[in-house]
């Protein structure tokens, strides 16, 4: 659930501007007269600002140059302006687009439209963003340049990200990645694993995001220093504070902020300004440095006025009135929300809109007025409901797991063939026959091991295939419970909250309080019928250890002592396995309550590098395993050992009559 979004930052620069300028350069050389002109330009351009590389263009077009050369000034002005006026970027993109049309130059035409989506996408306008976009895709298509396509695949991805359509981004980002790998274009690989890596912190996988990020960032940090690569670190350092925030590791994340800002300045991104500010305000909120808030995020707004973006001005009064619910200034927040509401509505900027209507339930709730507050909640859930899919999320992780895998056994197959022409030239004719038969034996030998290994590796997928339904459907029943009985919990709360008001009259009393007893009954049968599918839901919301601690908590009586040892269980471990664990802790604890009589049980659990080792032991009064087996009672033990064996785990049970039962559970993690 996206609860709040205005921390997030999608800001990253759709396709690399020193790319872009290269493309140019090439394009401009053909005409000899400008040659070294534009030479003399990317010389100079390492060392100068986003405002220099602005003022000089500026002067190059004081010159009155050519139909050709004013044509490309206006190009260039219009990507140049995209991190510091969304205004003038786009008045330039319309002369750069006449000017171009006239001169019927298809090359340079496709780089105005593309440089246009980019403008339109740092304004949160996703549909002229992509409407560009696509105008460049035709004529690149037409001119069959391929490396063009696959940088507006990357581009189009970023437009489709930003409009909550993930699958389609994935694929867009991998195709384009897979074209560059091949290629062996660096810059671009790694431009496409930042934008992979914003992805992921989108779909909240913090591990993966973080990974790829950090990937890029490496490569952006190795070369060297210009107004592009600058950009790049502005605007990566930023996406890796928020996977860092995101994962609760505020420490690390100020200290990306706090990188991502100081680059910015250097070179005058506005936009990245705006936002590094913002992020450090709402970090500094959440750890209420009061201060400190107020400060970065009167800087983040000042800069998002020069910016000329009216979203990003609007969108920074959330993060103010987020502050104002704090110090309980509802009247003040509510003004501003409803406010800057419409804007949000008008231009489909949905996660606005979600911290919006998030922010409102929270303000009329605490003001007593439990009518607007329920009306706010439920389009706060209609909307969250739209935007996070647990299947879209699962099926776009996926595809990039397919593409690692794909790409890992390509590499393995060119490796292979490599070693087998090297082998082949060393070889001597005289030996050619007696390395033909080896090779022919050794190929057998190969191809039996090889389908071995894919009937076994088809056997595993199956299994995990299967464990996998089990638990998205649990998910589902836990999403279904929580939308239906929350909301009617939620509207026996509100009803409860105004029972004072009608004390003195009776009969709208016991309406009152008979509606409320309605409402609770269908929760009740709702729970009834939806908890014994239902995936656990601290599991869901939290780690293993946390859901474990959460069991044992709620287990522990006056005549029940549980002791919970945790050592090494990290966050990121299989779902399925977290899953695994805790049901069979769950149903161990539940036979000790019924059948054992014990009135002490220990539970350890330890992670290693390779292994998670459990420990479940009672001091009841035992019994006879294979007894138990043997009979319908044993049906659980069945069903545990079942489960740890599709995980290739193993599972002992250790019990006898009067001297109580231990379980013994180990499971591989790699």
């Amino acid at each position: 659930m996206k609860i709040n979004s205005t921390l997030s930052s999608k800001f990253h620069a759709p396709e690399s501007s020193s790319t872009l300028l290269k493309n140019r350069l090439s394009m401009i050389c053909r005409c000899m007269m400008f040659f070294c002109l534009t030479l003399g330009f990317t010389s100079r351009l390492n060392g100068q600002n986003l405002s220099e590389v602005i003022s000089n263009l500026k002067s190059e077009l004081s010159k009155n140059p050519d139909d050709k050369k004013r044509a490309s000034i206006y190009s260039d002005l219009t990507w140049y302006y995209a991190s510091v006026s969304v205004d003038s970027a786009l008045s330039y993109g319309k002369k750069a687009i006449s000017a171009t049309e006239k001169l019927q130059d298809s090359v340079m035409l496709t780089q105005v439209y593309s440089d246009l989506g980019a403008v339109h996408f740092r304004n949160n306008d996703f549909k002229n963003s992509e409407k560009n976009y696509l105008k460049s895709y035709q004529i690149r298509k037409k001119l069959k340049n391929a490396a063009g396509i696959a940088k507006l695949n990357n581009n189009l991805a970023s437009v489709y990200q930003s409009s909550f359509q993930y699958n389609k981004a994935m694929k867009m980002y991998l195709e384009a990645l897979k074209y560059f790998d091949a290629k062996g274009d660096v810059r671009n690989s790694n431009i496409t694993k930042a934008n992979i890596g914003l992805l992921f912190v989108d779909l909240k996988d913090n591990r993966n995001a973080i990974k790829y990020i950090t990937e890029a960032i490496n490569y952006f940090e190795s070369q060297e220093r210009s107004v592009e690569i600058e950009n790049k670190l502005c605007e990566n350092y930023l996406n890796l504070g928020k996977a860092f925030q995101m994962q609760k590791n505020y420490s690390e994340a100020e200290k990306q902020y706090q990188k991502s800002a100081a680059i910015c300045n250097k070179i005058g991104n506005k936009q990245g300004i705006s936002f590094a500010n913002r992020n450090l305000g709402n970090l500094y909120i959440m750890q209420q440095k009061d201060s400190l808030a107020q400060v970065n995020l009167q800087v983040s707004q000042e800069v998002r006025e020069e910016f000329n973006s009216k979203i990003d001005q609007e969108s920074n009064s959330i993060d103010v009135a987020q502050s104002l619910i704090v110090k309980g200034k509802y009247q003040d927040a509510k003004r501003m929300l409803l406010n800057i509401l419409p804007t949000f509505e008008k231009e489909k900027s949905k996660e606005n809109q979600l911290s919006t209507y998030k922010l409102l339930t929270n303000v009329y709730h605490n003001t007593a007025q439990p009518d607007s507050a329920e009306y706010y909640f439920e389009k706060y859930i209609a909307l969250d409901n739209e935007l996070v899919n647990t299947n879209v999320i699962s099926s776009t992780t996926e595809l990039e797991k397919k593409y690692q895998t794909l790409k890992k056994d390509s590499e393995i197959l060119q490796q292979k063939s490599k070693i087998f022409k090297r082998n082949v030239a060393i070889s001597s004719l005289a030996a050619l026959l007696l390395f033909g038969f080896v090779f022919y034996r050794n190929r057998q030998h190969r191809q039996k091991m090889e389908h071995q290994k894919a009937i076994l590796h088809q056997q595993d997928l199956a299994t995990k295939a299967v464990i996998t339904a089990e638990d998205n459907e649990r998910k589902r029943m836990a999403t279904h419970l929580h939308d239906g009985v929350g909301q009617l919990l939620m509207a026996a709360n509100m009803n409860v909250s105004v029972l004072n008001e009608y004390k003195d009259n009776p009969e709208n009393f016991k309406n009152i309080t008979q509606k409320i007893s309605n409402i609770l009954s269908d929760a009740i049968a709702d729970v009834r019928t939806l908890s014994h599918q239902m995936m656990p839901n601290m599991l869901i919301k939290n780690s293993l250890a946390n859901a474990l601690r959460d069991l044992i908590e709620k287990t522990s009586t006056p005549k029940l002592a549980v002791n919970l040892q945790i050592e090494g269980l990290e966050n990121e471990i299989d779902q399925n396995i977290q899953v695994t664990l805790y049901r069979i802790i769950q149903e161990c604890i539940n036979n000790t309550v019924k059948h054992s009589g014990a009135d002490k049980i220990d539970i350890s659990v330890i992670q290693s590098d390779k292994k998670i080792t459990t420990e479940i032991k009672d001091n009841g009064k035992g019994f006879d395993p294979l007894k138990i087996t043997e009979n319908k009672d044993g049906i659980g033990l069945q069903n545990m050992k079942a489960r740890i064996e599709m995980l290739k785990g193993k599972m002992r049970i250790d019990s006898d009559t009067d001297r109580g039962t231990e379980v013994f559970i180990e499971i591989p993690i790699v």
